[in-house]
């Protein structure tokens, strides 16, 4: 056993404020091997110390779970502890800035490079140690070969705000002796049932004649004070209250993602504190294994039913072992107790066998080629970035040149089985994501349902389909734990989608407008320079920025579907539902437009959804803009968007909207969110 103390330099937080420096304290059980491979973390929780063996027996032990005569079980005491780690004190409160558990994680990823360990074997904790766990899993992917995760949520609860709030204000008022004797006997409240007090204590009273449960209350008090700072319990509260898995991540199942393969979430029927639904909600968002342990003890059931613990981290520790690291990497020196600092998380640990991203591809024309180009640039520009693995790809005609899937099997980016022609063979084997970029509602809507059904995430670009069906389709992902995502959809390269579904672009939005069609747009601009309207049309084509077959850009379809599903992320309403007036661009219109262009105007196929008294009215005309107006001055196949809300005025969004490479980086945009 080896307790000792490492002094860590310039240490950054994630509000962006550096320390110069942190001490973290922290002890070994057990000998690390040769290969640095038989490490396991755990994490404490709120009051726990680095003496995992004493608070943990049954999980840890000669012959345990987790066994010091085979593994190096390191606990540290995390950030804002008392136990030896930097962290505010009673006498000094001001010792440490606000911190959050993904501080704490990342302290516990330079500790790990200072020992010279890569990726633990294991990584485990419950409660703020599961909070821990998740942060550290989320932050580095990489280093995890396998993580537990128990009685903690993704993100802290309303029901964890409550709690916290109601210590903190008993240390406010008792002082740090009384006020955090009170905060802990508040604390063992949220972490039992009231059928496990009621089978233990019932209303039985001790020799004095006091009720037992008030005297193990005041017992698990004093115990406390005795041993903890009140301000640095503050402090370690305040952490989980920041906690937050998905903040900044594109929210939880993308945050996980990458390592729900080699993750297990413990929930416990009955918490008090964080109720078994917390946990089952994050593991399924990130496809992880997901453990019911009932127990009549609540929360504190990740300490006490320690047999049952001990065969669900055994099988974690089991899979682990089935991820091997590659040859070992040489590691960091250690000097007179400091570190010589190698940072293996930056190193992205080449040693560990990363799990691509598999992709199935449905459709290889303009927009899947374009995404097989962009799979293999990114590759090559970002070689440490977690892979992306087409595993299949649906085509029609599998004889047909295919340059970009050629290129993309020559670069390693696709397997070189990948085409194939039957979709029922499309989402076999374990697929991440289904792309689809065949277009349509047939074939296409069947694809994305199976894929939905079966929790496989979907990243689609089809308007016509999400015109129809998308308020279906969102609500089938929510129903299975997957994601919908569908930005290429609407405007190309614009993010328009994920500005209204998030809320960014404003709320109380009253108007939609814009150039939501880059192939009429082209169209009409070229009728405006003296083309006819053939020879605007083949220019289109022979560019890319019309299809074979024009038909939906030029009579507006197109842009009645896009608008169709800004109405449906705006406003709300079925897209399916939405009455839509529209007008494309024929002979008429060509000739007009001539006209018009000779006056110094421009007409535009523009697209509106407004809310007039207490209709929704939906149009796409045919518009005359003025020459000096913002809409004339938007050429070629741009798009234009007007948001207009009572939050933020007018937002104008613009750039490239047709061509298969604007709609292509807007999916892998998705995919990588």
């Amino acid at each position: 056993m080896r307790d000792d103390t490492v002094t860590l330099p310039r240490v950054a937080l994630a509000n962006g404020e550096v320390l110069d420096h942190v001490d973290v304290h922290y002890r070994l059980e057990g000998s690390i091997n040769a290969a640095r491979d038989n490490v396991i973390l755990v994490v404490h929780a709120l009051t726990g110390t680095v003496e995992a063996s004493s608070w943990w027996k049954g999980v840890i032990g000669d012959g345990a779970a987790l066994d010091p005569t085979r593994h190096a079980i390191l606990t540290a005491n995390l950030l804002g502890g008392c136990d030896g780690t930097t962290g505010p004190t009673n006498a000094d409160p001001g010792a440490l800035p606000p911190i959050s558990t993904r501080d704490q994680a990342a302290v516990l990823a330079r500790l790990l490079d200072h020992l010279g360990v890569a990726a633990p074997l294991l990584v485990c904790g419950g409660s703020l140690g599961g909070m821990v766990t998740l942060e550290f899993a989320a932050s580095y992917p990489d280093r995890v070969r396998g993580a537990v995760c128990l009685a903690a949520p993704a993100a802290q609860t309303t029901q964890g705000l409550a709690w916290n709030a109601i210590m903190r204000r008993a240390i406010a008022l008792g002082g740090v002796r009384d006020g955090l004797a009170l905060a802990r006997m508040v604390g063992m409240l949220s972490y039992r049932t009231a059928e496990g007090l009621e089978r233990r204590f019932g209303r039985a009273t001790s020799a004095s004649g006091e009720f037992q449960i008030n005297e193990w209350l005041d017992m698990h008090g004093e115990k406390l004070v005795a041993r903890f700072d009140a301000t640095s319990y503050g402090a370690l509260i305040d952490a989980m209250d920041r906690h937050d898995v998905g903040r900044g991540r594109g929210g939880v199942g993308a945050a996980l993602a990458a390592i729900g393969d080699r993750l297990t979430g413990v929930g416990i029927p009955g918490d008090l504190l964080y109720p078994d639904h917390c946990v089952r909600e994050w593991a399924e968002a990130a496809r992880a294994t997901y453990v019911e342990l009932p127990s009549v003890h609540g929360h504190d059931a990740f300490l006490l039913e320690t047999e049952r613990v001990a065969r669900i981290v055994a099988q974690a520790v089991a899979r682990a072992e089935s991820v091997v690291p590659s040859a070992p990497q040489e590691l960091p020196s250690v000097v007179s107790g400091r570190v010589g600092h190698c940072n293996l998380a930056t190193q992205r640990v080449k040693e560990l066998r990363v799990k691509p991203l598999r992709v199935a591809l449905a459709g290889c024309g303009h927009v899947g080629g374009s995404l097989l180009d962009l799979f293999g640039e990114r590759a090559m520009q970002y070689p440490d970035e977690r892979p992306i693995r087409v595993e299949r790809v649906l085509v029609r005609d599998p004889d047909r040149p295919r340059p970009a899937l050629a290129q993309a099997i020559d670069r390693g980016v696709a397997a070189p089985d990948a085409c194939i022609t039957d979709a029922m063979n499309l989402l076999d084997d374990d697929i991440d994501v289904l792309v689809e970029a065949i277009g349509g509602t047939t074939t296409a809507r069947t694809l994305v349902e199976v894929a939905l059904r079966r929790g496989i995430r979907v990243v689609t670009a089809n308007k016509a389909l999400l015109g129809a069906r998308g308020a279906a389709l969102q609500q089938l992902a929510r129903t299975t734990g997957t994601r919908l995502d569908f930005e290429g959809a609407v405007c190309g390269a614009i993010p328009i989608v994920r500005c209204v579904r998030t809320g960014a672009a404003g709320v109380g939005i009253t108007q939609v407008s814009g150039i939501l069609n880059g192939t009429s747009n082209f169209v009409l601009d070229k009728v405006a320079e003296g083309q006819s309207l053939a020879d605007a049309i083949a220019t289109a084509q022979r560019l890319g920025y019309a299809e074979a077959d024009p038909t939906r850009d030029l009579d507006g379809q197109d842009a009645e579907d896009k608008l169709r599903i800004l109405a449906w992320l705006a406003f709300g309403v079925e897209p399916g539902s939405l009455a839509v007036t529209r007008r494309g661009i024929d002979a008429e219109t060509a000739a007009w437009a001539t006209r018009v262009a000779a006056e110094g105007d421009r007409v535009k196929l523009l697209a509106s959804c407004a809310r007039e008294g207490h209709a929704l009215v939906a149009r796409i005309i045919p518009t005359r803009v003025k020459g000096d107006e913002a809409w004339a001055q938007v050429s070629g196949p741009l798009n234009r968007v007007v948001i207009e809300s009572t939050s933020a005025g007018a937002l104008v969004f613009q750039g490239p909207g047709a061509g298969g490479l604007a709609t292509a980086g807007a999916m892998l945009a998705d995919l990588l969110a």
